[in-house]
């Protein structure tokens, strides 16, 4: 039999036996979900069955509240757990457990409201056991009893009577040794241990039909775990032979043509395979020794191809290079590798951002009084400083429009002290523009405006796009800075409630902002502890 169909043949068997253990494998992982399934469904039931003890000890607890301190409040709560309870009101999310607790004390909050549903129709859709369903349903019909009885104390702290029919039309003397003996005496206690003996029945029922479940999931998967080592062991012997058979008729001929090939590479052109018999690996040696006597005359055309090509990548790299450079200094970092993974479109919304603007006092008369290249010059080295200290503080310059600067933090990479990079930023942009202007004797000043809140961020364009923001955020921060006063850093209240802590403001007062009306402001002066 030729190499290639014996190889194909082993592989064959290989592959099917690999398919095997993935079946295998599949099927452990459904076992191990089908037995997780069943402890969730156990969890779920005692969930349940809690729920209804608990629903019984809330309703004793107000009932007995309410009959000591007739506060209609905990009446209140009486009837509320019942109206849960029978799907007459909606059940509040996370209503096991401590809500009651809280509520009694004054300290619940408003619950998201869940569905309108009731205990025995949740009991229904569990999947119990005709047996189990009945445990449960008659722990709920000796509680409703227990209610009534419930009901009949509390009336009497009312003077309310039954008249026979069930109604409280009876009026007369609140009856409060009554209502009490009803809701402490022996009679109530075995009432409500015959509440809690099918809910413990419940839990024995569910235990015992969950612990056989898994076993016989287990034993599931100990059998197929067995069937599993069968088929690795079986796999393993298959590639023990492979590799006997490739060595011996592969790669020991290989190796001898691998040998005569180092001795032709080294400048030995008379070497030779020579391998005799038939067979693909003789063919192909004999072919192998027709091909050494060409080889010399394209090695210097290899060689020359190889210089041209080395070239050309060198060339391409610095190109690479140079796009990444120029891609880098209009975007930032993230939304450039974002962008050369393929990402066509990029917006994202950024729910805590804080975003400044800052531009030059009397920018347009200054320029009408020096030349075009001096204001370039001088644009340049002032924007060259506090694209510096943007970098020092890690945030995110957008852009520069005339005169105007514009940076936000936050943005790409949420940072949670946004407020204190931007607050930090702009007082090392005073001092430093401070500094600049006494040191070029040109006078120059800068207004700030400094506003937080959410923008949508992402890339418009498609030849010159950019990297930009919007929402009012950026509005509001643009109008802080308009209306600021040279030299000064003004704030809204949003952030000045953010740096209240590290950073000292001064009131500026309302000022009117366009399209917002009157607002009140502050200047960013310093940091607290500073001299």
């Amino acid at each position: 039999m030729r190499i290639r169909s014996i190889l194909l043949l082993l592989l064959a068997m290989q592959l099917i036996l690999v398919g095997i253990l993935i079946a295998l494998a599949v099927a452990m992982q459904q076992t191990q979900l089908l037995a997780e399934e069943a402890e969730e469904r156990r969890f779920d039931s005692y969930q349940l069955a809690d729920e209804l003890r608990q629903s019984s000890d809330d309703l004793t607890r107000f009932a007995r509240t309410y009959v000591t301190t007739s506060d209609e409040r905990y009446e209140q709560y009486f009837l509320e757990i019942l109206a849960i309870r029978d799907g007459e009101s909606p059940r509040p999310e996370g209503y096991a457990g401590v809500y009651w607790d809280l509520i009694a004390a004054g300290l619940g909050k408003d619950w998201p409201e869940g569905p309108t549903l009731s205990l025995r129709s949740r009991m229904l859709e569990a999947g119990f056991t005709n047996k189990e369903f009945d445990k449960l349903s008659e722990a709920q019909n000796r509680s409703d009893a227990l209610v009534r009885l419930e009901n009949v104390a509390m009336n009497a702290i009312k003077g309310q009577f039954d008249d026979g029919t069930g109604t409280f039309a009876l009026v007369g003397e609140p009856d409060h040794d009554q209502a009490i003996t009803l809701l402490h005496g022996e009679a109530y206690h075995a009432a409500k241990a015959r509440i809690m003996e099918p809910i413990d029945e419940f839990m024995r029922m569910i235990d015992q039909r969950t612990a056989m479940e898994v076993h016989s999931l287990n034993v599931r998967q100990s059998w197929l775990e067995i069937v599993d080592i069968s088929i690795a062991c079986l796999l393993l012997l298959g590639t023990l032979y492979s590799v006997w058979l490739i060595r011996a008729r592969v790669l020991l001929p290989i190796e001898t043509i691998s040998q005569v090939a180092s001795r032709v590479s080294a400048g030995d052109m008379s070497a030779r395979a020579e391998l005799a018999g038939g067979g693909e690996l003789a063919t192909f040696g004999r072919a192998f020794d027709s091909m050494v006597g060409v080889v010399d005359l394209h090695i210097k055309e290899i060689e020359a191809a190889k210089e041209a090509l080395a070239e050309q990548a060198k060339s391409i790299q610095h190109e690479q290079q140079r796009s990444e450079k120029l891609l880098l200094n209009v975007l930032p970092a993230a939304i450039a590798d974002r962008l050369k993974n393929g990402e066509d479109t990029i917006a994202e919304s950024y729910p805590e951002v804080t975003v400044l603007f800052s531009d030059i006092v009397g920018f347009t008369e200054m320029s009408a009084r020096i030349g075009a290249k001096q204001v370039v010059d001088m644009l340049n080295e002032v924007f060259g400083v506090l694209d510096e200290l943007a970098e020092k503080h890690s945030i995110e310059k957008i852009k520069t429009i005339g005169d105007c600067y514009m940076v936000v933090a936050g943005v790409p990479d949420r940072s949670p002290t946004h407020a204190q990079q931007i607050a930090a930023f702009a007082l090392d942009m005073q001092k430093t523009l401070k500094a600049y202007s006494e040191h070029s004797g040109r006078g120059l000043s800068m207004r700030t405006g400094v506003h937080t809140g959410t923008v949508v961020a992402g890339i418009v364009g498609t030849s010159k796009f950019a990297y930009d923001l919007w929402g009012d955020v950026v509005n509001i921060a643009s109008r802080m800075e308009s209306s600021s006063e040279a030299g000064c850093i003004q704030v809204s209240d949003a952030v000045r409630v953010r740096l209240a802590d590290d950073f000292v403001f001064e009131a500026r007062g309302d000022i009117d902002i366009k399209g917002k009306g009157m607002m009140h402001t502050w200047y960013l002066t310093g940091r607290k502890g500073d001299s």
